[in-house]
């Protein structure tokens, strides 16, 4: 092809690709092409950029040696970023060489070459603060609780990667009357939240946010109708039983019934009914019992919840009340292997089948039914296989995968001070001190607290009291190997967020306190984003009665925080 005929070719290219763009923000257009030719390996190289205003989105266009390569990126002018040119990206990528790798337009050319031009088409153009800003804070909210009933406020905060989120989660409170020692009847709060951590779509995840505690809760009253004192005791393997069934339900639900109904018929209805199925979902729910102060953690897959409070000698201490159920747990690994003896691949490279992470999820029917009621998935017409995915190598015993949880309990006292919860996404970013120690610095910022012992530029000592630490993955992405401690060397982290769940993802991405790493990872679009950083979902919630602002009145009340809450969008 002739230079002539590919600059015909590029600009009939962006002519197409500037009328995909017509629908955005931005209407202003203009092209600054720019030319160059390799004479020494006849390889001829073009680039062409469609700008779209001064301020806006980029997408980069490159044909290289007959191949034509699409980039897409933000702009913003002198903020240019090469997600090379950071100290630290390339370790933060999934990819084991670091890089980003695309074909040199010069394959002959020097090494040196080669990595600039590498450089140039990987490049990422930084959004400005105010961009930043609004992402950080587009999925967040706060509230009071004024009841009195042992948790007096919660924080949640999301920042997608995936593009739709594939996280989802749910905080809700349900009422229940319990008989006092006089005789009378008086209510009692248990508290829900709940983390869900999606893969393969945002579909198990969001049934999950609306369904799960329904279940739970629908179990839970069938064990306090035949006994009114279950939730007096302290701890109770009635309420773990209750809060199992409800897993296992939901998740029969989601996979069995939905392909049931498919076979009898599979109408549109029906056929979207199963995406809960074929994608797939972690869960974490936490029960906080307001009567004897038990809090149960439920876990299946590989989401973490972390209690953080003082001990007898006046230390901040941290502990997991979760271990991350993946190929990597050793005990997981044990119980599958003996559920499919003489199958020496059911657990390969960490994952179940080669393939999935998680040991325990919700969905993902592919790792635990090959039919229905003697009904092979294989014979449903093509139509209602429209979203199935491929059967893993090695599939023989199904089910391989199980939604049923690992139940724990710790008694919350007055020097337990608050919960964490958070996807896996948080916990590849920073470890379960650092997690306790942002929050105790965020706290003595914002509830005056007294003063935190700490040094200057160092987050306050905390020490992890886990019980089994070895089953937990260690925070891998954007480590400082030089770091002699993990909890507070690095610069002064970052401590700008009336939100906490905010303020942890601000600092997870800030590779302890650089504001040029925040840019960098945020301003990173989907779906390249997600080679550098998952979907992100935190929850904390305050334990005791006080906090509450003396402006608010009705002391029974669940009042919103406007300071710590995404204001809503007007609606066209």
């Amino acid at each position: 092809m002739s230079p002539l005929t590919r600059t015909v070719a590029i600009k009939k290219t962006v002519k197409v690709l500037s009328k995909c763009q017509s629908g955005r923000e931005y209407t202003q257009k203009f092209l600054q092409r720019a030319y160059s030719t390799s004479h020494a390996n006849s390889t001829y190289y073009s680039r062409t950029k469609l700008f779209i205003s001064s301020h806006s989105k980029a997408l980069n266009i490159a044909l290289l040696s007959g191949s034509l390569l699409l980039t897409y990126s933000y702009y913003s002018p002198k903020k240019i970023l090469s997600l090379d040119t950071i100290n630290g990206i390339k370790d933060y990528s999934t990819n084991t060489s670091g890089n980003i790798n695309m074909p040199s337009p010069n394959p002959k050319g020097t090494e040196t070459q080669k990595s600039q031009r590498s450089q140039n088409d990987q490049s990422v153009l930084i959004l400005n603060d105010s961009k930043i800003e609004a992402k950080l804070h587009d999925r967040e909210e706060s509230h009071f609780v004024n009841r009195g009933t042992g948790i007096f406020r919660y924080d949640v905060a999301q920042l997608p990667s995936n593009h739709p989120i594939e996280d989802d989660h749910v905080e809700q409170i349900i009422t229940i009357p319990i008989e006092s020692e006089d005789g009378k009847s008086i209510e009692k709060d248990l508290y829900f939240f709940g983390i869900f951590d999606g893969h393969g779509g945002p579909f198990t995840s969001e049934k999950l946010s609306k369904d799960l505690v329904r279940y739970v809760a629908y179990q839970l009253g069938q064990v306090y109708d035949q006994n009114k004192t279950v939730f007096h005791s302290d701890p109770n393997q009635l309420i773990d039983s209750a809060i199992s069934k409800g897993f296992l339900k939901l998740d029969n639900d989601l996979v069995i019934e939905s392909f049931r109904k498919l076979f009898q018929d599979p109408n549109n209805t029906n056929i979207a009914n199963t995406l809960p199925a074929i994608s797939g979902s972690c869960a974490l729910l936490s029960l906080y019992n307001s009567t004897n102060s038990i809090l149960k953690v439920a876990v299946t897959g590989d989401s973490r919840a972390l209690i953080c409070g003082l001990d007898n000698e006046g230390n901040w201490t941290v502990k997991s009340l979760s271990t991350d159920q993946t190929g990597d747990n050793l005990d997981e690994v044990r119980r599958i292997r003996k559920e499919h003896p003489g199958e020496p691949n059911v657990i390969r490279n960490g994952r179940v089948l080669g393939s999935l992470q998680p040991s325990r999820a919700f969905g993902d029917y592919r790792y635990k039914i090959k039919e229905v009621d003697g009904k092979p998935l294989s014979d449903l017409p093509e139509v209602a296989k429209l979203y199935f995915r491929r059967e893993p190598r090695d599939f023989k015993t199904p089910p391989y995968v199980t939604a049923e949880p690992v139940i724990t309990s710790a008694k919350i006292g007055e020097n337990t001070k608050f919960i964490v919860m958070g996807s896996d996404g948080l916990f590849e970013l920073l470890t379960n001190e650092e997690i306790a120690s942002l929050v105790i610095r965020w706290m003595d910022k914002n509830m005056n607290l007294a003063p935190v012992k700490a040094e200057p530029g160092k987050l306050p000592k905390v020490i992890d009291v886990s019980e089994d630490k070895e089953a937990q993955r260690p925070a891998f992405r954007y480590k400082d190997n030089n770091s002699s401690s993990p909890s507070g060397s690095n610069p002064e982290y970052l401590i700008e967020d009336k939100n906490v769940a905010t303020h942890l993802i601000r600092n997870a991405l800030s590779a302890g306190g650089r504001k040029e790493y925040v840019s960098a990872l945020v301003s990173i679009p989907s779906p390249m984003s997600r080679r550098y950083r998952d979907d992100l979902t935190v929850t904390v919630a305050f334990f005791g009665d006080s906090g509450t602002p003396s402006t608010v009145s009705n002391a029974t009340s669940i009042v919103m925080n406007p300071e710590a809450t995404t204001k809503p969008k007007p609606r066209l």
